[in-house]
């Protein structure tokens, strides 16, 4: 008969609140939230701007090049080792083991994050979401800027264009544009003034929470629709209610920042570039050969490892990154905890 974890693992990946470009939805959702309130206090100047890029750089890049540098290491292991006689998953094949040679210019590109010619699928597909992160930088700030000090209006529509033109901007400019308006998402909600919420109750917050849920969920049916984007934005506007409700609604609020306190550390951008690289390292050692026993060992292992290269990382990499980011741009240096 079929097993409680794999049954378990069956309903987590169908069910539509589990989906992987959901989640990215909603990490880029947020993302524009975050990086809004990160600027508001910056001039609309070419220092604000740059005090804005030295900060993002100095946050993605150490664990990208930590991350980069994991994932060629095993994979010029596994290509001199004869590869993988069992195939990957489509969209999780590197590149890099069906090439010959070191592949030196791409792996160059890689380690830019935005250079043309970079092939996410080349080492580390999860990175294509920093390649997003790391285009939007460039254009971000104009775009918070114009939500944050203009009118609302002005905001609000140049949003909307961005979402209601995601597809036509999909086919004629580059990809990472028709993501824009998820950012500019985030960033209107940060302009949202405090009150705005003031008058809902509890049974308000758990409405407007299963309706944020139930459009969040649309981006697993992207493929049923006659346009990936709709589903993608209605998705945006799920995520854009999730976050709301973490914000605003109290109660909730209070129980993610006692699980948040609880835990002490952020280490999700540490499993998320570097699982990958291990899953691939422990597949290979294992020689692909996956049993009723081994395969929750090498699940535990691979999760364990994650987690500790995470948090080590965190600390020799991570944190004082973003804090050399604070200190050069002149913000308070995050208290120890």
């Amino acid at each position: 008969g079929v097993k409680g974890p794999q049954l378990a693992g069956h309903y987590l990946l169908k069910c539509p609140l589990f989906d992987a470009k959901a989640a990215v939805t909603l990490f880029f959702v947020l993302s524009g939230y975050v990086l809004t309130l990160s600027i508001r206090r910056e001039p609309v100047s070419f220092r604000g701007y740059a005090n804005f890029g030295i900060r993002r750089v100095l946050r993605l890049y150490p664990m990208h090049f930590a991350a980069t540098l994991l994932a060629m290491a095993v994979l010029f292991w596994v290509r001199k080792n004869g590869g993988f006689l069992q195939g990957l998953p489509e969209g999780m094949d590197p590149g890099f083991l069906h090439t010959s040679g070191n592949q030196t210019t791409q792996w160059l590109r890689q380690l830019t994050l935005v250079m043309p010619g970079m092939d996410s699928n080349f080492a580390n597909p999860p990175v294509w979401t920093l390649m997003t992160e790391a285009k939007v930088a460039i254009v971000f700030p104009f775009i918070a800027w114009g939500v944050l000090r203009l009118p609302p209006w002005f905001g609000i529509a140049m949003v909307s264009l961005l979402v209601l033109g995601s597809d036509w901007l999909d086919h004629h400019t580059v990809g990472t544009v028709a993501l824009l308006g998820q950012f500019g998402l985030g960033a209107l909600i940060a302009r949202l003034p405090a009150d705005t919420f003031a008058p809902f109750g509890r049974w308000k917050w758990i409405t407007w929470s299963l309706i944020s849920l139930v459009l969040y969920s649309a981006v697993h049916f992207r493929y049923s629709v006659p346009n990936v984007w709709i589903a993608y934005y209605l998705g945006s506007f799920g995520a854009a209610g999730i976050i709301i409700a973490s914000i605003k609604w109290d109660s909730l609020n209070q129980k993610l920042t006692a699980l948040q306190r609880f835990f002490r550390a952020d280490i999700s951008y540490g499993l998320y570039i570097l699982h990958f690289p291990i899953m691939l390292c422990l597949r290979k050692w294992s020689g692909e050969t996956i049993t009723s026993l081994s395969g929750p060992l090498l699940f535990a292992a691979s999760v364990l490892l994650t987690i500790g290269l995470s948090v080590a990382l965190m600390f020799v990499a991570e944190r004082p990154a973003i804090e050399l980011g604070k200190r050069l741009t002149g913000k308070r240096p995050t208290p120890a905890p």
